[in-house]
């Protein structure tokens, strides 16, 4: 499945920015099947922005977060350019680590470094590990009966150890879309906030 026309051919990428994959898709995929409104969403790991710009056609208030200071100019430029600049809250950061008020959020979504990294590469935290520390970090700053978006790969480790975290941190767990590539499955995960 190709992304959709106006998603990436047009925007220009450096090599520390995450380039929109099937993965961008199938999260795109997933929050449009929302399409209710919010008050207060945020994307973690922002990379292109083209999850947050869809984010702001539902969502009173947008947020995003990325480790990338690249990935979050990427994120502001394309904002300004869909002229949705006025509603939005970017951040460069570790996760939710930032946001220390108590104001919680109605949505999260992420598109999360899924598998672990390669042997030696100590520029990025990836994997189970990073996913543990998303879960937590979503289970503190989502509001009951909020909703968290998160694509996984099937090739994941530990992926039964996330789903029980999931549950121990009351959420309830639906797949909602799936892709299989020739070597994997993503899964697109919603998580609801019990």
């Amino acid at each position: 499945m190709p992304l959709p026309k106006d998603s990436c051919e047009s925007l220009s990428m450096s090599d520390e920015v995450y380039r929109p994959s099937e993965d961008t898709l199938l999260l795109l995929r997933a929050v449009e099947s929302l399409r209710k409104g919010f008050k207060r969403s945020i994307e973690i790991g922002s990379g292109s922005g083209l999850i947050s710009a869809r984010l702001s056609e539902f969502s009173d208030e947008i947020h995003a977060v990325d480790i990338s200071l690249n990935a979050v100019k990427r994120t502001r430029d394309l904002l300004k350019s869909r002229g949705v600049w006025g509603k939005a809250h970017l951040l460069c950061g570790d996760l939710l680590t930032a946001y220390r008020g108590s104001e919680l959020f109605d949505l999260i979504v992420s598109n999360p470094p899924y598998l672990e990294p390669e042997v030696g590469d100590q520029a990025v935290e990836g994997g189970w590990k990073f996913i543990d520390r998303l879960v937590e970090d979503a289970s503190k700053k989502l509001k009951r009966g909020g909703v968290f978006l998160i694509v996984i790969s099937s090739l994941t480790s530990n992926l039964e150890s996330i789903f029980d975290k999931l549950r121990r941190r009351s959420f309830s767990i639906e797949v909602v879309d799936r892709v299989k590539l020739f070597f994997e499955e993503l899964l697109a995960i919603k998580c609801i906030k019990e």
